[in-house]
């Protein structure tokens, strides 16, 4: 019996995690969404033009510390500007945005069909 019910707990934990796939969230064409939690700025972009798709955010960098930028992106590009800086994101990858410590203002801006999710967030160099 406690065989049978060893078996059963692992099989309906297998189908619990077999059921929870993957956790990206699907988003309308055009969409163009940002989040911010946790002195981290999630974008999420889904065949974005510049028709208006840009939106603002904000990071408090520490000292020792810049804007890391986790880029995945399979189509267009995201413009970030930050402390008189521009950046152009337009592959998947990592980068960092040199910025002074402080309260960091974010204009972000969407073109030539951007897909992809792109998380920027205070973090070493080191």
């Amino acid at each position: 019996m406690k065989k049978f019910l060893l078996a059963l707990i692992v099989l309906t934990a297998f189908i619990v995690v077999g059921c929870g796939g993957d956790s990206t969230v699907e988003i309308e064409p055009g969409s163009f969404r940002t989040a911010s939690v946790d002195n981290e700025i999630k974008i999420t972009a889904n065949d974005v033009t510049t028709n208006g798709n840009s939106s603002n955010g904000f990071i408090k960098v520490p000292d020792g510390s810049a804007i890391h930028v986790d880029a995945k992106i399979s189509a267009g590009k995201l413009i970030i500007r930050v402390e008189g800086k521009e950046l152009t994101v337009d592959k998947s990858g990592e980068t960092f945005i040199d910025v002074p410590s402080g309260e960091r203002d974010l204009r972000f801006e969407a073109a030539d069909g951007l897909t992809g999710e792109i998380i920027l967030r205070a973090r070493s160099k080191n």
